[in-house]
C-alpha cells in the first residue's frame, strides 16, 4: 500500500505548502503543465507496449467504455437539470467519468483481489480510463473551456496534446519493437514523478471551505462516482451474468475515485480548477473506504 501512503503524504505537503505561503500562487499551474507535458507523456510511452490483449479481455475493456459513457450522461443531464455553469460541467464530466483506476486501482485490485487481478486491472486502466483520458478527455476540456468550443480546434487540441502525440508513437512501438533498456529506465524515473507532482499541485489548490455554487457539484459528484456508478457496474455484471475475476475487477476499478490526471487537465483548462482539487482530494479519502465496502459485497 505504498502507492497509498504517497499520495497522501504528497497530498498533506501540498496542503502544508499551501498554509505557509512559500510558493508563488501560480506555483500549481506550474506543476500541472510539467505533468502534461513531462511526466504524463513519459508514462504513456513506458506502460503503452508492455500492454498485452486477449479476447478473454475484451469483456473488460468493453466494460470499462460502457461505465464511463454512463457516468458521462448522468454527469451531463445533470448539469443540464440544475444549470451548472459551462465551466463546472466540464470539470464535473471530466472528474466523474475517468476514475484512478490506474495508480491508485491497481495497488488496491492487488490488494482486494490478488495477483492474478492485475492483467485485467491494467487492461481496464490503459485500454479504457487512459485512452478516454487523452481523447476523449481533452476533447471535453477543450470544448468546456472558454475560446475552445469549435469543433476544428477541438480536433487541433486533441492531435496536438502531448500525451496523445505520444500515444501514437507508444502503440508504434509495441507493434515494431522494443525500447533500448537505458530509454526505458529513463522513462521510468521521469513517470514516477508524476503522482508525487500532481498531488503536491492538489494540495496547494485544495480549499476545504468551497464556494457555495460548487458545493452541490461536490457532493453530488461523489455520490455518483463512489456509489452510483459502480451500483450501475454492479447491476450491468449481474444483468448480463457476468462471473469471474474479471467481474470483480471491473467492479472494484467503477467504484475507484476521481483520476488524478483528470483533476489536471481540468486544471489546465481553467475548467473550476478548485472544485477539480476538491473532487480529487474528498473522493481519494473516501473512495479507500467505498471500494473496502464495495469489496465487502463480492464475498
Amino acid at each position: 500500500m505504498s502507492n497509498i501512503a504517497l499520495v497522501v503524504i504528497c497530498l498533506v505537503i501540498g496542503l502544508l505548502f499551501q498554509r505557509s505561503k512559500r510558493l508563488p500562487e501560480n506555483s500549481s499551474a506550474s506543476l500541472n503543465l510539467y505533468v502534461i507535458y513531462v511526466a504524463l507523456p513519459a508514462l504513456v510511452l513506458l506502460e503503452i507496449p508492455k500492454l498485452s490483449f486477449s479476447h478473454q479481455a475484451v469483456i473488460t475493456v468493453v466494460a470499462a467504455w460502457l461505465i464511463m459513457l454512463f457516468a458521462a450522461v448522468l454527469t451531463w443531464v445533470t448539469a443540464r437539470m440544475l444549470s451548472w455553469s459551462r465551466e463546472v460541467t466540464g470539470a464535473m464530466l471530466l472528474l466523474v467519468t475517468l476514475g484512478n483506476t490506474g495508480f491508485v486501482g491497481i495497488p488496491l485490485i492487488e490488494a482486494h483481489l490478488g495477483v492474478n487481478a492485475l492483467p485485467y486491472a491494467i487492461l481496464y486502466d490503459q485500454l479504457g480510463t487512459f485512452i478516454a483520458l487523452n481523447t476523449v478527455g481533452v476533447g471535453l476540456a477543450c470544448y468546456y473551456s472558454a475560446g475552445h468550443g469549435s469543433v476544428l480546434g477541438i480536433v487541433r487540441n486533441i492531435l496536438l496534446f502531448p500525451p496523445f502525440i505520444t500515444l501514437i508513437i507508444a502503440f508504434m512501438v509495441a507493434m515494431f519493437g522494443s525500447y533500448p533498456a537505458w530509454l526505458e529506465a529513463v522513462l521510468a524515473r521521469i513517470s514516477s514523478t508524476l503522482v508525487p507532482v500532481v498531488m503536491v499541485a492538489v494540495g496547494l489548490q485544495w480549499r476545504f471551505a468551497l464556494e457555495r455554487e460548487h458545493l452541490s457539484p461536490l457532493l453530488l459528484g461523489l455520490f455518483y462516482i463512489l456509489i452510483v456508478t459502480p451500483a450501475f457496474a454492479w447491476g450491468g455484471l449481474w444483468l448480463f451474468d457476468v462471473r469471474g475475476l474479471a467481474a470483480d475487477v471491473i467492479l472494484l476499478e467503477a467504484a475507484m475515485p476521481a483520476m488524478i490526471s483528470a483533476g489536471v487537465l481540468a486544471a489546465t483548462h481553467n475548467l473550476a480548477p478548485r472544485l477539480a482539487a476538491s473532487m480529487v482530494g474528498y473522493s481519494l479519502l473516501l473512495g479507500l473506504l467505498t471500494v473496502w465496502g464495495w469489496r465487502l459485497l463480492l464475498g
